[in-house]
């Protein structure tokens, strides 16, 4: 697959189209495209199968084709977002339900970290939650000055520009990861800030947590956990599910942390993450990453 004909030409062109019908298109295309991504497509069948042992192989083999088709979609979002500025523009794109658990904390007084899993097309959730007064920041690996992650330079500069558009659309800082975290804490003040549950990788001064994870003993870093304790913050989880009748962003009832160790808060984020994987595998994106996390 051409990269540079995906990010320069194919994508900004099925963004004049009408929503709907540039959303069919570009599963469309996933479905063709799913030929260049081959070896990608065998190692999540065969991560599914070590944890749905009783599936059929076609049903493996449709939730695969489905997991590609949505990575197009989500990239088709970078070119959707930016026209989510009303409350009525994301309610067409995007429902969000018990927003109420992020915004009267925040009405409280209280610092709000919104937690969820690489799950589904999360990213809307955070255009979603501006559009409707709450603005929102992240970490991420991506936004640093330089291709650390050795990613092509078509996909490096298109993270750029996400990242960038992103940031516009959420209202808060996008920090890079690696740098000084001091800055989380005086963002906390003024914005909601999403961390993610991540791989463990090496140079993670936060450390790692053991938890049992779709059937074994998973690695997760305890990053989220350590912020929001020393922040004093609640945590509110959430999760974005995709289907034919659009997104839906659900909010889940606050973590205190404050009682809480971070082992106890990595166990219930990380408990919600495998529910969902469980019911929708289709829309968890680290299935490539399940040995790297199984690893003790």
């Amino acid at each position: 697959m051409n990269l540079g004909f995906k990010y320069h030409l194919l994508l900004p062109l099925l963004a004049c189209f009408p929503q709907k019908l540039a959303y069919r298109l570009v599963s469309f295309y996933g479905r063709l495209s799913a030929q260049s991504h081959l070896d990608e497509r065998r190692v999540i069948i065969e991560q599914m199968q070590s944890v749905f042992t009783e599936l059929p192989s076609s049903e493996l083999e449709r939730i695969a084709d489905y997991f590609l088709c949505m990575v197009e979609r989500e990239a088709l979002d970078t070119w959707f977002f930016r026209s989510c500025k009303t409350q009525q523009q994301v309610e067409q794109f995007i429902q969000l339900e018990n927003l109420h658990y992020v915004t009267e904390a925040r009405q409280a007084g209280r610092r709000v970290i919104i937690s969820s899993g690489h799950f589904g097309r999360f990213w809307m959730a955070g255009v979603g939650m501006h559009a409707q007064g709450v603005s929102v920041g992240t970490i991420t690996r991506d936004g640093g000055g330089t291709n650390d992650h050795g990613l092509p330079e078509a996909e490096y500069q298109y993270r750029l520009k996400k990242l960038a558009w992103l940031q516009e659309c959420f209202g808060g800082p996008f920090l890079v990861e690696g740098d000084l975290i001091r800055p989380i804490y005086r963002a906390l003040d003024e914005h909601v800030m999403g961390l993610f549950i991540d791989v463990p990788y090496v140079g993670d001064k936060n450390g790692c947590v053991s938890l049992p994870f779709l059937g074994k003993q998973a690695r997760f870093p305890l990053g989220p956990a350590k912020i929001a304790k020393r922040a004093n913050a609640l945590i509110v989880p959430f999760y974005v599910f995709e289907s034919r009748s659009g997104l839906r962003a659900v909010f889940y009832p606050p973590i205190d942390t404050e009682r809480l160790t971070e082992q106890d808060i990595m166990r219930r984020l990380v408990a919600l993450l495998e529910a969902q994987i469980l019911e929708y595998p289709e829309q968890w994106w680290l299935w490539q990453a399940l040995p790297l996390m199984w690893q003790q």
